[in-house]
């Protein structure tokens, strides 16, 4: 019975998403311990991907043909990706040695990944994407005959190589990044709020809106931080976080925001591939952001206003067409 005491806590009965990381086993230590552990292996993990780039570009990278995507703008983006994509295990020791909680909780209130709610996530995503461009190629005033896309790949090698990385790595970094940002950052402000607290504070800890406002800014903050003249970029990475955000408070767990910066992702990515500009990954565009990919201009903004608004109307409207639970399993007397 004593090897009971060392056992995962398990979710939460009854409780949303974002109150799922306030376990029995919680105590007031874990949420500045969850952040030092985090920052911590964040520094040693960037460190060690830096070393590996910096020993790649000294070797070199030399182009595929003239004026191609090269070798060393491939590899740079693949060490990119690959540097987010590492926070998935970040995070999920995180939850699992610091917090002591079932990893399966930072999924969903399943306690999993609900892998067929996913892949609906992930056509529906395809909706909004189809009407931001349209919408694109209204506000610009043209058709697809008047401007075809530029290619400018150099060779179908290095386009093919290109494309490889973005398919097999967007979708671990989309999911990497909604794992700490929606999931680890919201689930820890969600912790804040005492389960018998009756004060008016206490009671709006409780609420979503701290953690929504929190999961769905941050990374809007950070972006800030660095391009302080990019308002059009930085508003509209706060309206797509905080739609992101509260679609999952409502649906009660990440597939939704997951299946959208998923397809988003590939889409931009891929254009910027086929384009000749991966130089511009992580400068003018943000890598993994979601965002339309295009220069801080209101435009950015539009796009992303009407491709998160339409998402979160069709998913809402699926979630509840399917019954997706919003909160966690009760035990039943």
């Amino acid at each position: 019975m004593r090897s009971s005491q060392f056992a995962c806590a398990e979710i939460p009965e009854g409780e949303s998403y974002h109150r799922l990381a306030r376990t029995p086993r919680f105590r007031w230590w874990v949420f500045p311990l969850s952040l030092l552990v985090f920052t911590v292996l964040l520094f040693f993990l960037w460190v060690g991907v830096l070393v590996v780039m910096t020993i790649v570009a000294i070797l070199g990278g030399s182009g595929l043909a003239p004026d191609s995507v090269r070798v060393g703008e491939i590899a740079g983006l693949a060490f990119g990706l690959s540097a987010i994509a590492l926070l998935v295990p970040v995070t999920l020791f995180v939850v699992r040695v610091v917090q002591w909680r079932r990893t399966g909780a930072l999924f969903s209130v399943a306690g999993r990944m609900r892998w067929r709610w996913l892949a609906r996530c992930v056509f529906t995503a395809a909706v909004p994407l189809t009407a931001g461009a349209m919408l694109l190629l209204v506000l610009s005033g043209g058709t697809p005959a008047d401007g075809p896309v530029s290619v400018n790949y150099g060779s179908a090698e290095a386009l093919a190589a290109a494309v490889l990385v973005i398919v097999l790595l967007v979708p671990f970094q989309s999911a990497a990044e909604e794992m700490t940002v929606r999931g680890l950052v919201m689930q820890l402000v969600g912790s804040l709020g005492s389960p018998g607290g009756d004060s008016s504070f206490a009671r709006v800890l409780r609420s979503p809106w701290p953690a929504v406002l929190a999961g769905g800014t941050l990374f809007a903050a950070l972006y800030a931080s660095t391009h302080p003249g990019h308002l059009w970029a930085t508003v509209s990475l706060a309206v797509f976080g905080l739609g992101m955000a509260w679609l999952t408070w409502r649906t009660g767990g990440l597939e939704a925001a997951i299946g959208l910066h998923v397809v988003n992702s590939l889409v931009q990515l891929s254009l910027c591939a086929v384009e000749g500009r991966l130089s511009e990954v992580g400068t003018g565009v943000v890598i993994g952001s979601g965002l339309p990919v295009g220069t801080n201009t209101p435009t950015t903004l539009v796009l992303t206003v009407v491709q998160v608004g339409l998402y979160l109307l069709l998913v809402t409207g699926l979630a509840r067409r399917h019954g997706v639970a919003r909160r966690s399993a009760t035990t039943q007397p």
